[in-house]
């Protein structure tokens, strides 16, 4: 039977650590916790991830790897309630559940690894930066994550409401690095590969994969997005955008198709990274109305205010024309007419493989068609056959199939059976 070591953590200088099998359930823990501390077993909460444990979840199914740390807390009042949001794979096709056996969701660039790696989301109390928090709710998306201020929590430490405080970490165990050192860049548009998707470009179906932001969600593996990006900064076809940065879109040429964030071209590699960083510093001097010097070996940026066409670096006092980025010729015309980089970033893709390579457009437009949203949660609600009497999985509203409210005594006299 399979061993792991779990950091059970009271507060910042109280803290424990346990051996418990992956079959242990949250039950048997406080147990082992509570022959060790004195506390009554009923007494014990535990924390992961701004959750409250329940004793019938299993080490396993809460994805616990070594060196995982729960946060523990004396609690002698009934627990609060939580919100399940799990899926069911009973729910899901069989190679979908096996895309979906995979524990996580989240993808990070990880400095200590320096790659792409799982990536897990942790959340402190943003006063004395704890893990005994509880949320007062889940994150419902990466803005309530990244943006501070818009989750609250009850902090066990602090005895009072505070800020939650959001961080995502590297999988891997790294022992020497304290929870909030080891935090990591999450990279939003790598995702599981959950619906099986083929890459936009090869055709192949890998995992994890890149998402654009389009509105086909157009899918590509990670090798190809290297090749892809590597190509275009070669050719210096990066678009500098004023949300987005120095960025790249959709290979298929959709609007709004930019990556987000920059941490996504660590994935191309040290080198390649700090070409990306450099090229996008001389893009945005180019666009800010500056210069780039063309003497060999130079390369300076700088601002001018005059419009003069005799330019001088400051760094190498090379003068050059500002029309040609020639040597100066004072009372000569300039020949040599400047012409823009082409912004054509086409690359081989054709109509099928574009429609193939939407990671979920066709199932959001299948859910559409076959689902109705539930009268308070809004959450989609699948109907297979049965009564018109539906109670949400998430909320738990009992509500009518027919009429898209509350279940009534009159949608139980007209209604019960269509």
């Amino acid at each position: 039977m399979e061993k792991i070591l779990v950091n059970i953590k009271f507060n910042s200088s109280s803290s424990c650590p346990l051996e418990v099998s992956r079959e242990s359930s949250v039950r048997e823990i406080k147990s082992c916790i509570s022959n060790k501390t004195g506390i009554p077993k009923a007494d014990l909460r535990l924390i992961l991830a701004g959750k409250l444990l329940q004793d019938g979840q299993s080490v396993s199914e809460l994805g616990l790897g070594n060196h995982t740390t729960l946060h523990a807390f004396q609690q002698k009042r009934a627990p609060l309630l939580e919100v399940s949001t799990g899926i069911g794979l009973n729910q899901l096709n069989s190679q979908t559940a096996a895309v979906l056996a995979h524990p996580y969701q989240f993808y990070v660039y990880c400095k200590k690894c320096n790659a792409l790696q799982p990536g897990k989301l942790r959340v402190v109390c943003g006063k004395c930066l704890q893990g005994n928090i509880i949320l007062h709710q889940e994150p419902g998306s990466f803005n309530d994550v990244l943006h501070p201020g818009r989750i609250q929590g009850d902090c066990q430490n602090c005895g009072s409401q505070q800020e939650a405080k959001f961080y995502f970490k590297c999988t891997i165990d790294h022992g020497d690095l304290d929870e909030l050192q080891g935090q990591c860049a999450v990279l939003r548009h790598f995702k599981p590969n959950r619906h099986l998707t083929e890459c936009i470009t090869c055709t192949d179906v890998s995992h994890p994969v890149l998402v654009f932001p389009c509105a086909k969600k157009h899918v590509m593996c990670l090798d190809c997005f290297i090749s892809y990006c590597v190509i275009q900064l070669n050719e210096r076809r990066f678009v500098e955008d004023p949300d987005a940065g120095y960025s790249i879109p959709c290979p298929a040429g959709c609007p709004s198709s930019l990556i987000k964030d920059a941490h996504h071209f660590c994935v191309l590699g040290s080198e390649q990274y700090e070409r990306y960083k450099n090229f996008g510093a001389e893009e945005y001097l180019l666009q800010s109305g500056g210069l780039m010097c063309p003497a060999p070996g130079c390369g300076a940026g700088f601002l001018i205010e005059d419009l003069h066409h005799k330019v001088i670096c400051p760094t190498c006092n090379y003068e050059f024309c500002r029309e040609c980025r020639g040597a100066y010729h004072s009372g000569e015309e300039c020949n040599t007419q400047l012409t823009e980089a082409s912004a054509n970033l086409e690359i081989d893709v054709n109509f099928e493989q574009a429609l193939r390579a939407q990671y979920e457009l066709e199932s959001m437009e299948t859910i559409e068609k076959i689902s109705k949203p539930c009268p308070q949660c809004k959450a989609k609600t699948e109907r297979s056959g049965g009564c018109m009497h539906m109670t949400c999985t998430v909320c738990k509203t009992d509500w009518c199939w027919m009429c898209e409210k509350e279940w009534n005594r009159d949608c139980q006299g007209n209604h019960w059976f269509g």
